[in-house]
């Protein structure tokens, strides 16, 4: 697992996921991907006001690095579909690993707003900052559990023996295979 401070995740926000699947999985050798629909969280904010967004992602790594894949799937006001709206299709954030109360302290205190907020279901809180001035792009802040942890040791574990080719999409239901 990538040390703390360094850049473990880039996202890439697309309109068409399946189409962004096959790209990364067969022209750039990044997977297995585990995809899954993420339903409206509650308690999602945009700028601080409330919001309901819809997604359908997909998680894979790339050596080190998780490459996530997202498609917003309904027109909830969102970073997402501002970024599409003014750029298209792109490296839309990075996520560094740490410690969410501390980063989130530093952002703050930088000047940078939230862009997005919310809680997971199992209770991680995350947000983006806006901090496309500095690198056209935002900045994720997620907390990681032990089980967030988890899954990401096991993506990396799949994406270790995967031969490139074979199944190289599959439900995040499938993910519980490599845990033996």
């Amino acid at each position: 697992m990538q040390p703390e401070g360094s850049i473990i995740e880039l996202c890439h926000v697309t309109r068409d996921l399946d189409a962004a699947l096959l790209h990364w999985t067969r022209d750039l050798g990044a997977g297995p991907f585990f995809v899954f629909d993420v339903p409206v969280l509650p308690g999602q904010l945009y700028y601080g006001v409330p919001t309901e967004v819809a997604m359908r992602v997909g998680f894979g790594f790339s050596g080190g690095v998780l490459i996530e894949l997202l498609e917003q799937t309904n027109d909830g006001a969102s970073p997402f579909r501002d970024f599409l709206e003014q750029h298209g299709e792109g490296l839309h954030h990075i996520m560094p690993r740490g410690e969410y109360d501390a980063d989130h302290a530093r952002l703050s205190a930088a000047g940078h707003q939230v862009a997005y907020a919310g809680q997971m279901p199992s209770g991680e809180r995350f947000c983006l900052f806006d901090t496309r001035a500095l690198n056209g792009a935002y900045v994720e802040l997620m907390e990681l559990s032990e089980a967030m942890l988890g899954s990401l040791a096991l993506m990396a574990k799949a994406h270790a023996i995967w031969d490139r080719v074979s199944d190289p999409v599959r439900p995040m239901s499938r993910l519980a295979e490599y845990a033996a």
